[in-house]
């Protein structure tokens, strides 16, 4: 019984090791490669002095082309956007970008009208994209605010037990730490500005008059995100972009650059809320005259 106790313990021990082996060098390769934005930042982007960066989610990771936006406005930026995130994401984008020794002078904030509504936000689906730095203070404190009291910390244990958010999500990050070792120049759907487009798509239907809707901005992120350009002197643009058939008035002295309702062809938009790549076209080009402006 004595001998078989041992053997256990000692089988325990080394999967133990193994899984913190292996997720130790998931998170190490996810590092080193292009695969994910945090990574690709960190990597490419490191130390860069930038005109602008894009902050926000789906919309805006297809909605702006900053490689069309530069090259009509003289300008250097890079898109930083991650899908189905919200605004707590945006932040900590913005606290990452920085804290790589990184520099801009503007930032043009994309976010969802739902995140902006939201007073008590919770993490985005694609959170876990930050796991492999998630060692580093500001990461482990993003993850803690929104894991206290709860008796799973997975996100936030992770800096000191990899191979928890690891084995959590490991289909997101064991397989392209894997591609990351082999082609660290490998990104996930996005060019080497950051940017990413939905094809055509056939969404046609009749434009009637646009619905109004109030938005009302609560969720906390947004003023962390606006305090932290304030602190380094960066310019903040929020910016609405297009939706079908809807338009946007905004309330609280919220500055914005509103194109909600500025495309009102539906050959242009990929579903209601993103504009397709020839929506994005014309959206880009609007933005850019606005900027030099």
């Amino acid at each position: 019984m004595k001998n078989f106790i041992l053997y256990t313990v000692k089988l325990l021990l080394v999967g133990f090791l193994l899984l913190y082996l292996l997720a130790e060098f998931s998170f190490w390769s996810l590092r080193q490669g292009n695969f994910y934005k945090p990574s690709f930042i960190n990597n490419t982007l490191q130390k860069e002095q930038l005109d602008y960066i894009v902050l926000g989610a789906s919309t805006a990771l297809t909605g702006i082309d900053t490689k069309q936006l530069d090259k009509i406005t003289g300008l250097c930026g890079v898109n930083l956007a991650i899908d189905d995130t919200g605004l707590p994401n945006h932040y900590l984008m913005l606290k990452h970008y920085l804290a790589l020794s990184n520099q801009t002078k503007k930032v043009i904030l994309v976010p969802t009208v739902n995140s902006l509504e939201t007073e008590f936000p919770q993490l985005g689906n694609n959170d876990y994209r930050f796991l492999m730095f998630g060692k580093k203070h500001y990461v482990r404190s993003y993850y803690s605010n929104f894991e206290e009291g709860s008796e799973w910390p997975i996100l936030s244990t992770t800096a000191y037990l990899p191979f928890l958010g690891w084995s959590y999500y490991n289909t997101e990050l064991f397989f392209p730490s894997l591609l990351s070792f082999i082609k660290p120049e490998k990104r996930n759907r996005f060019d080497s500005m950051g940017n990413y487009t939905y094809p055509d798509n056939n969404f046609k239907l009749p434009y009637s008059k646009p619905i109004l809707d109030t938005v009302y901005p609560l969720n906390p992120y947004y003023t962390k995100i606006k305090a932290l350009c304030e602190q380094e002197k960066i310019a903040l643009f929020v910016f609405i972009p297009p939706h079908y058939n809807e338009n946007f008035f905004f309330k609280d002295k919220v500055k914005v650059i509103n194109f909600s309702d500025f495309l009102r062809d539906a050959n242009m938009f990929y579903d209601p809320m993103h504009v397709n790549k020839v929506g994005r076209k014309k959206v880009t080009s609007a933005l850019a005259e606005y900027l030099m402006q």
